[in-house]
């Protein structure tokens, strides 16, 4: 049983749209960290909105090298957080959804053991959607993160919970 794989080549629109509702792997480009068995929500020009664990994360298409999805058994699927997929809104800047929880913020690498992989248990406390910027706080300092460099995002907990 050969699941099905979509490649993103360079340059080109990666419409993912087929895998909205089914779990799949995302592998990233190069040295970029990748989300294994995630259930695809929704996906606009430029993100992937996937769930995790009842928890949700958005991947970067620029840094996504392809999708295959993750063929589970009815028994495996009962243990998981039931997926409804959702309309997406190119007019939302989907950093916005997660202003005010914590998140792992995975950076783009260049280069292998890179000094920044990322931001782990970050608050979101404002999007800059005018200059590209999100406004995080982590270990108490804060730091303006370039949403071009960003090439993944998952939440960690929200702050209501």
């Amino acid at each position: 049983m050969a699941a099905n794989k979509l490649i993103h080549e360079s340059g080109v629109p990666f419409d993912c749209r087929a895998f909205h509702g089914k779990y799949a792997n995302i592998d990233m480009t190069g040295q970029d960290v990748g989300y294994a068995r995630v259930g695809i929500i929704s996906s606009g020009k430029d993100f992937i909105l996937f769930q995790f664990r009842g928890k949700r994360g958005l991947a970067a298409k620029a840094y996504t090298k392809s999708l295959t999805e993750v063929k589970m058994t009815e028994r495996k699927l009962k243990k998981e957080t039931e997926l409804i997929v959702e309309d997406w809104d190119e007019e939302v800047n989907p950093f916005c959804y997660f202003v005010g929880d914590r998140c792992d913020i995975h950076m783009h690498q260049t280069r292998m053991f890179e000094a920044t992989p990322g931001f782990f248990g970050a608050k979101i406390l404002y999007v800059d959607q005018q200059n590209g910027l999100i406004r995080i706080k982590e270990n108490s300092k804060q730091f303006n993160v370039s949403i071009s460099m960003i090439c993944g995002i998952m939440q960690t907990r929200s702050e209501e919970a």
